[in-house]
């Protein structure tokens, strides 16, 4: 009988050595999720920044170039050089700029430090800038301000069309200087 009790304690010590090892490598795997989270979310920091950083380029060149793009069921709507969609806050009036805070955060405002220029195909006399709240020169169009959408990250996406968000609904601008519809 002595042997079956020194049977069930070294049993039982070994389960418990078990037991103790399985919760080290479960820490560990703990460990290694919390890194890769906190290393997903730098990264995903980053790319919120390099999407900030691009969205905002304009705003370190000299000037700001509107030209025009077309695509099928919208029509003809303007874009920056890089031939991103530019967009109207149907909140705005014009010249006077609605959108700060987490607005401009969603909608970057087009801004330029120089003088903006039209493509051929657009009406230069249309072009403008306005003044924002933060010292920023927002280029306008028609007297509408200018913005993108944040999740426009490719040359002609519009996903931002006809939506409403942020209180309004945004449009694309026509080179007419309207909101584009669609044909």
């Amino acid at each position: 009988m002595k042997k079956t009790g020194f049977l069930k304690r070294t049993l039982h010590l070994n389960q418990l050595a078990c037991a103790l090892l399985l919760s080290f490598f479960v820490a560990g795997c703990n460990q290694n999720q919390t890194d890769a989270t906190e290393a997903d979310t730098a990264d995903a920091i980053t790319e919120t920044t390099e999407l900030d950083e691009a969205a905002e380029t304009p705003s370190d060149m000299t000037a700001v170039s509107l030209e025009t793009r077309t695509k099928e069921g919208l029509g003809e709507y303007l874009t920056d050089a890089d031939g991103r969609s530019l967009y109207i806050f149907m909140a705005d009036s014009p010249n006077t700029s609605t959108c700060s805070g987490d607005c401009a955060t969603a909608w970057p405002p087009l801004v330029s430090d120089g003088t903006p220029t039209a493509a051929a195909g657009l009406d230069a006399a249309l072009i403008g800038t306005i003044e924002r709240s933060d010292g920023t020169t927002q280029v306008t169009y028609n007297g509408w301000p200018l913005y993108y959408f944040v999740k426009d990250q490719a040359e002609g996406e519009t996903t931002g069309q006809d939506i409403e968000a942020m209180g309004a609904e945004w449009y694309l601008i026509s080179p007419a200087g309207n909101k584009v519809e669609g044909e």
